[in-house]
């Protein structure tokens, strides 16, 4: 007997240990091991309120519970702390720093302007632009003598003139191309360069050149010559663009008296007497 009262008292201990504590235990929001086995714990809920997230475990934060927050304590993460009038909470927002968000870049090149790969410009567009005006020369200097070869030469040379080229700042190159020559007799004459003296060419007097020309009669005769110029141009920190064309500039006109050529004495001979008879 005294056994048996002994086991009747060992199962009531046990019974008493498995009962009563899980529900002080649920009560004061407390759960061991054992009570979360047996699914006795109270849910725990969350509630995002005025700043902070306010946890509980399924039962007011004022019945004394241990899973709310302390009245006036602000809970969990900071967010917005001036929710809108109608009650709405605030969002939080979270951006990634990682992340670089730019604008979108866009070249808006009007037509016509620098940058415009088709724009066309034509000689008719240099208004602005003069190009240096050639010169020339002849030998002998202001006659010529009939039945000999008359040397013409030319000076003229590339060079750039800046400017408004369309209404905006420019340059443009100027090269010589050609070399027109209009005789005065009714004869003309071309040349790809502007020729050179006698002495440059290392040519005697009245020698034949690719610029020469032999007058037939007597009489003055004004000798125009005309050079023709390429033309490049370029915009600021843009690389040069042909123009199609050339620019046909006049030169200065020589006037030179043609005649026949006679034998005289002389005191001394040109090298000695530049300024001689026939010198």
């Amino acid at each position: 007997m005294i056994r048996q009262a002994a086991l009747i008292v060992v199962l009531i201990g046990i019974i008493l240990s498995i009962g009563g504590p899980p529900a002080a235990s649920a009560a004061g929001g407390d759960c061991s091991r054992a009570d979360v086995q047996m699914g006795s714990c109270p849910e725990a809920n969350g509630v995002f309120d005025h700043g902070g997230v306010d946890l509980s475990a399924g039962f007011d934060s004022n019945s004394g519970g241990g899973g709310g927050a302390p009245p006036g304590a602000d809970g969990g993460a900071q967010t917005d702390e001036n929710p809108d009038q109608n009650g709405d909470q605030g969002t939080v927002t979270v951006v990634d720093p990682l992340v670089i968000v730019r604008d979108p870049f866009f070249v808006n090149c009007a037509p016509g302007s620098p940058c415009d790969p088709s724009l066309v410009v034509s000689m008719s567009d240099l208004v602005n632009f003069q190009p240096v005006i050639p010169t020339q020369g002849m030998e002998p200097n202001g006659w010529i003598v009939i039945g000999l070869p008359t040397n013409f030469f030319a000076a003229a040379s590339a060079h750039t003139r800046s400017g408004l080229l369309l209404g905006f700042p420019a340059e443009v190159r100027f090269t010589p191309a050609g070399y027109r020559w209009a005789y005065g007799d009714g004869t003309t004459g071309g040349s790809a360069t502007g020729g050179a003296s006698w002495a440059d060419l290392h040519l005697p007097e009245f020698s034949e050149t690719a610029t020469s020309h032999t007058y037939l009669d007597a009489g003055d005769f004004v000798i125009a010559l005309t050079v023709d110029y390429s033309a490049q141009y370029r915009f600021a920190g843009q690389p040069w663009r042909g123009i199609g064309g050339t620019l046909a500039v006049p030169a200065n006109p020589i006037t030179a008296r043609a005649g026949t050529a006679r034998t005289v004495l002389v005191d001394r001979e040109c090298t000695r007497n530049p300024s001689g008879p026939g010198c």
